[in-house]
């Protein structure tokens, strides 16, 4: 068995690794641990599902964890949290977010690419009430398609200017929605 290599999140920083590394060592054991529940989707595309531009959101999922071990022998483990790291053991503890089971892994090398969570700030009064949504991954933009379409929503404002939060407002339009676009100046 070749090195053991762990990589702490998917999606395109994780997924690009560990295909990177099994290009580099046909003999390495490699696991990704993903949190969500998709390893690899297109990001750019996920505000196209609003308008069904991408008609249905399993377009938006680009590989499966059984595509990756079809392709490039890789484990991959959706649903799956490191929750520490244990640098001097070289193990990890993993839970099952689906069962809550816990686990360690070991491993020779560990990469972390575990992206980044959208700000909320907690200053703005409603930011945590049901029909606040972010656009993070295929999870939260069917989330915010199903409020959309069951409350028959016609008036969406989007926070936050930059590409997916145009994208965002543009395919609401295109689906027949009011999308405002808010975007904070800075000073």
């Amino acid at each position: 068995m070749g090195k053991r290599v762990l990589v702490v999140g998917g999606v395109a920083g994780g997924a690009s690794v560990a295909a990177r590394v099994r290009r580099l060592d046909a003999d390495a054991s490699i696991t990704v641990f993903e949190r969500g529940e998709h390893v690899s989707f297109s990001n750019c595309s996920l505000p196209y599902y609003l308008s069904r531009t991408v008609e249905e959101k399993d377009d938006l999922v680009m590989m499966t964890p059984e595509s990756f071990k079809a392709s490039y022998d890789i484990d991959v483990r959706v649903n799956s949290e490191v929750l520490s790291i244990d640098r001097a053991g070289k193990k990890v503890l993993v839970r099952e977010r689906t069962t809550g089971r816990e686990y360690e892994e070991p491993y020779d090398d560990l990469v972390l690419s575990p992206g980044a969570s959208p700000i909320r700030p907690k200053s703005i009064p409603g930011v945590d009430l049901p029909h606040v949504f972010t656009v993070r991954n295929v999870t939260d933009i069917d989330l915010l398609d199903r409020y959309v379409r069951r409350e028959n929503a016609g008036d969406v404002v989007v926070v936050g200017g930059g590409f997916i939060g145009l994208e965002v407002a543009e395919n609401l339009k295109e689906a027949g929605k009011t999308s405002a676009l808010w975007k904070r100046r800075r000073r």
